[in-house]
């Protein structure tokens, strides 16, 4: 498809047009910049909303409302019976003229329904004029100059039209983003648990090597296949006689060392070897506990990392405020959001950007975030988590085991502990290993004397089997912990590989992002200039700059009179940045319009004053909008500028050239008024035909001054410029006196064109209207007519006004104004 016009759009129960049972219906011309006018408050933005919502969706300036004004209730005209909004757009194709007649509905409870006829998709429709650019009103131009960069380059990349690029590009960087990313996958706690498998590894490894030798009675060779180290394993444990029952028959780790000490029991039974076998399984326990528990540098680096964690979290406001941090970043980084100095959870607005200020305070939290991690790591591969172990082998009481350490073990696995709860720790844990190491002296003592007491050969027997059992649990131990740990780094690696995709696809769409936007960028600053040079006519020479391969995008002055490369924000006045503003985005949608070949401009020139007002003007017609440029967008116009609408006035009727009025209220109806006058006769005639004069009088003045303003504007007569610039010097006295004055100058010079039956009708028709209604007016005393004689007066308005009017063609009834009073 190659582009769509807007040729009528019809809204009834929506926003401020109430019209129920009679919607408003506005018709474009594609050939012709169409104008339409509207004091405050009649309905003029409501025709902007309907088509922003017909189009996109959603009314940002809506939907941002706190929560308790309750925004999404405004959609719908207050005052509609039907509770239920209808906006039906009918676009023109430019490539064949086919017509897409779409209905767009909203119902109450904020369903929104789209319908199209002729089996036209209405929703791909919709889609394809969905650019930033077709709807455009003063505050998102504003926005485009005050915003920060990073900001004003993603708003820019709609403009030309990269949206989807940036949209990728922005989900890119955020997808790649690191803290993010680990946030999302939970590497904190898997990379801790990875050095924890790690660190079990190790240990099992080593107490395997100190259980084989001891049941061996050699060294254990790595190099050597496992059978091996099983087979001679098991060839020790067989080889004694007293064991032979318990082993017949297995493999060595399915053999029982519990039934093995039943059968040394048995073979000499007796107290003191059952005390023997129990301290003998103790000072092995206590022995392989102590050798896993933190060393003494391991601890003071648990306190250090603390201390760091401490100070990198005084800067910082706690736990709470992060997800406060964090939410805010989410609402402003969506798009939606497109004032990046409001803060979302107080509203307020200041001149610096909030998403910067959020950014900072969760980057202090990172640095927290990686010492939290530092602190796991620690944790895991230096054997705090096992000094419950040791723990409940020293307890004096079964209530002791493992509860003290309990809280700190959790505080170091989640990484939060802090230096009083690292000192404490420490110091405890050298309490524990302290009485640990008195409980194993105590014990061997005890042991070392029972042994002597009992014959060797069973001695030998006891330390064999409890060699066998320690090494069966470190291999069973050493397999989980392989294993654990090698389905761990499968995991970790794949989500390492993600990590890697995403940052070079980030860094891949980056530059690609970045070089489009550069090259388009270049390509709509002549135009840029030379739009902004001809609405404001002076030596300041505006500049865009992207910074490279960031989404940043820069603007300045490269010249402001003689003064080069010098800062826009700092000296250009607001219409000066405005007509900055709107330059680019005229640029931009000239260039890259893409299937949207409408723009509607919504009150873009409140700021200029009046000269560069009209310069905008004519820089639209002339230079931007169809028909004066072919390959143009069709422009619609709304404004409430009474100075524009003289120009508007003065336009309409040109080929190029479509203006309408509407009027109304949100209460009742929005109509346009394009034959206004002649729906003003009609309704003051039917009050003076009812005998109404009370309603019917006031309007018979406001039918007069429409009427006499319109042969003004039709025959293009003079006037003082008190009358052109202030609106209460266009009473009906004054201008009657310019048409007056004109037709007596014109007549002295000889060069009247009006016939002499059109001056005689014009003095028979002043007459009836000034004597017998503006003079007695005037003075007050209008409520003293009668319906009849108003009803006089009306018809002397009229006759007032085909004396300005010749025949065209001749004899064919159809009358029209002359050019001026000295041509037709």
């Amino acid at each position: 498809m190659s582009g769509w016009y807007l040729e009528k759009i019809s809204i009834e129960g929506f926003r401020g047009v109430n019209n129920e049972g009679a919607p408003l219906v506005l018709k474009f011309k594609s050939d012709a910049v169409n104008s339409i006018f509207a004091p405050n408050g009649v309905g003029k933005s409501s025709i902007y909303d309907a088509l922003l919502y017909a189009i996109t969706g959603k009314i940002p300036k809506l939907d941002l409302l706190p929560a308790n004004e309750q925004g999404q209730g405004y959609y719908l005209n207050k005052f509609h019976s039907g509770n239920t909004g209808t906006i039906e757009l009918s676009l023109c194709s430019v490539l064949n003229g086919n017509r897409a007649e779409i209905k767009v509905e909203r119902a109450s409870n904020g369903q929104r329904t789209v319908t199209a006829q002729n089996g036209v998709d209405g929703d791909a429709v919709l889609k394809e004029v969905d650019r930033e650019f077709v709807l455009l009103d003063g505050e998102t131009f504003r926005e485009f100059i005050n915003a920060q960069p990073k900001e004003r380059g993603r708003s820019f990349a709609s403009l030309l039209g990269l949206r989807k690029y940036s949209l990728i590009r922005q989900a890119l960087t955020k997808f790649s983003n690191t803290v993010s990313f680990g946030n999302h996958f939970d590497l904190r706690v898997k990379t801790a648990k990875f050095s924890q498998y790690q660190t079990s590894a190790r240990d099992a490894s080593s107490g395997r090597a100190r259980a084989y030798r001891e049941l061996v009675g050699e060294d254990f060779d790595p190099a050597l296949d496992e059978k091996v180290h099983v087979e001679k394993a098991y060839s020790a444990l067989n080889g004694i006689e007293l064991l032979k029952p318990a082993c017949e028959g297995k493999g060595f780790e399915e053999v029982s060392t519990e039934t093995c000490f039943e059968l040394t029991k048995a073979a000499e039974g007796g107290e003191e070897r059952t005390r023997y076998e129990a301290l003998l399984r103790s000072c092995a326990a206590l022995t392989e506990a102590i050798k896993k528990v933190p060393s003494s540098g391991s601890l003071t680096s648990l306190v250090e990392l603390a201390i760091q964690r401490d100070a990198a979290l005084s800067d910082t406001q706690g736990e709470v405020f992060r997800e406060l941090y964090l939410s805010s970043q989410k609402i402003l980084t969506d798009e939606s959001w497109k004032d990046k100095t409001t803060c979302p959870t107080c509203e307020r607005t200041g001149s610096e950007s909030v998403l910067d200020h959020v950014s900072e305070k969760i980057a202090s939290y990172s640095k927290v975030v990686e010492l939290s991690g530092q602190v796991m790591k620690l944790g895991a591969e230096s054997g705090f988590s096992q000094i419950s172990d040791l723990e409940k082998l020293t307890a004096e009481s079964v209530e002791e085991n493992g509860s003290w350490s309990t809280n700190y073990r959790e505080w170091i696995s989640a990484g939060t502990i802090n230096e009083v709860q690292a000192k404490a720790f420490a110091e405890y844990a050298d309490e524990v290993k302290s009485r640990a190491a008195g409980k194993l002296k105590e014990q061997e003592e005890e042991k070392d004397v029972l042994e002597k007491g009992l014959p060797p050969k069973l001695t030998d027997v006891m330390q064999k089997i409890q060699a066998a059992k320690q090494l069966q649990e470190s291999m069973s131990a050493l397999r989980d912990a392989i294993q654990n740990a090698a389905k761990l780094e499968a995991e970790l690696n794949r989500i390492q590989r993600v990590k890697q995709f995403l940052d070079g696809a980030r860094d891949m769409f980056a530059g690609a992002e970045g070089a489009a936007a550069t090259r388009r960028l270049n390509a709509i600053e002549p135009k840029m200039r030379e739009f902004f040079g001809e609405v404001m006519h002076s030596e300041v020479v505006p500049a865009l700059q992207r910074s490279g391969r960031a989404e940043d995008i820069n603007i300045s002055l490269e010249q402001f009179w003689n003064l080069p490369n010098v800062s826009a924000r700092a000296l250009l006045s607001e219409s000066y940045r405005n007509a900055f503003a709107i330059s680019v985005y005229l640029a931009a949608a000239s260039l890259y319009g893409g299937d949207a070949k409408f723009v509607v401009l919504d009150d873009v020139t409140s700021s200029f004053d009046s000269g560069h007002q009209l310069h905008l003007m004519n820089v639209i017609k002339r230079l931007f909008a169809r028909p004066a440029v072919p390959d143009g967008p069709q422009v619609i116009l709304l404004s409430h500028d009474t100075a524009l609408e003289k120009l508007f006035n003065t336009y309409n009727g040109e080929a190029g050239w479509y203006h309408q009025v509407i009027q109304g209220t949100a209460r009742t109806s929005v109509l346009p008024q394009s034959s206004s006058v002649d729906k003003l006769r009609d309704a003051t005639i039917d009050f003076l035909n009812s005998g109404n004069t009370f309603d019917g009088a006031p309007r018979v003045r406001q039918y007069l001054e429409f009427k006499l303003q319109h042969v003004i504007h039709k025959v293009n007569i003079p006037v003082p410029y008190d009358i052109v610039f202030s609106d209460d010097k266009k009473m009906a006295q004054n201008l009657i006196t310019a048409i007056k004055n004109a037709v007596d100058i014109h007549q002295a010079a000889n060069r009247l064109v009006l016939e002499n039956s059109q001056v005689n009708g014009l003095d028979t028709a002043l007459a009836t209207i000034v004597g017998n209604f503006v003079s007695h007016w005037g003075t007050g005393q209008g409520q003293a007519f009668t319906a009849h004689s108003l009803l006089g007066v009306m018809r002397a308005i009229d006759a007032f006004a085909d004396c300005f009017k010749y025949e065209d063609p001749a004899g064919s009834g159809s009358r029209k104004f002359y050019s001026s009073l000295s041509r037709r």
